[in-house]
């Protein structure tokens, strides 16, 4: 009999979100292992429970979150872990100019997602640098997606991608984040709603298993508490 692999994490969407949507999506059941100390709301004792018993005693050469086990194979980083999954599922590109638009918007997105977190992780300057980030930083980074989806379906081509699902959640943010920034553009509007279509993605979201909020940890000026 096969394992039921572990995903563990926070129980917050972060990073680890577009691996359940990936997940969800193949029909693989999982456990969905949440490492945060339960009704936390301050930084370090929301991550208390993991860095204070978990981290060093799962066996992971570099003990990280999130992780994913299943048998043998134990993983961290989530860009590794979505790609292991990619391969496993079939969701990587087959041709050399799909593996080249996957390859490079895969990167894209990670910096796109780490830009966002530097806004809102501890910032001082938060209220200032938001004003900047909604009238430049953002309609510049959505304007060069929009660009590179064009007229396509999925972002590589006809087929459905690992970066599919990492482009559904951070748009997905920053529809939360700025509706009206992100509704300006609606072939990413469009994409959006094709993700949410899927008959797993869809059922997944109505599912009690489903994470809509948080969004980030309670480090962040945004995402934690409505």
């Amino acid at each position: 009999m096969s394992s039921v692999p572990t995903l563990g994490y926070y129980k917050i969407r972060a990073i680890a979100q577009p691996i359940r949507l990936l997940l969800a999506y193949k029909g693989v059941k999982f456990t969905d292992k949440y490492e945060d100390k339960p009704g936390a709301v301050e930084y370090n004792d929301f991550k208390s429970t993991w860095f204070g018993k978990v981290k060093f005693t799962l066996g992971l050469d570099f003990p990280n979150l999130p992780y994913y086990i299943d048998g043998d194979v134990k993983l961290t980083q989530s860009n590794a872990i979505t790609r292991h999954l990619a391969r496993k599922h079939g969701l990587v590109a087959t041709d050399e100019t799909g593996l080249d638009r996957q390859d490079v918007l895969e990167q894209q997105l990670t910096d796109i997602r780490n830009q966002f977190f530097d806004l809102l992780f501890f910032n001082n300057n938060y209220e200032t640098d938001k004003v900047k980030y909604l009238a430049e930083t953002l309609p510049q980074l959505l304007d060069a997606l929009s660009r590179f989806l064009g007229t396509r379906q999925w972002f590589t081509g006809n087929d459905i991608n690992f970066v599919d699902f990492m482009a559904y959640e951070y748009l997905d943010w920053f529809r939360l984040y700025s509706p009206s920034t992100v509704n300006k553009y609606q072939n990413l509007v469009q994409f959006l709603i094709r993700f949410e279509s899927l008959p797993a993605i869809k059922a997944y979201m109505k599912s009690p298993e489903f994470i809509s909020w948080p969004i980030v940890s309670p480090n962040n000026t945004w995402g934690f508490t409505k």
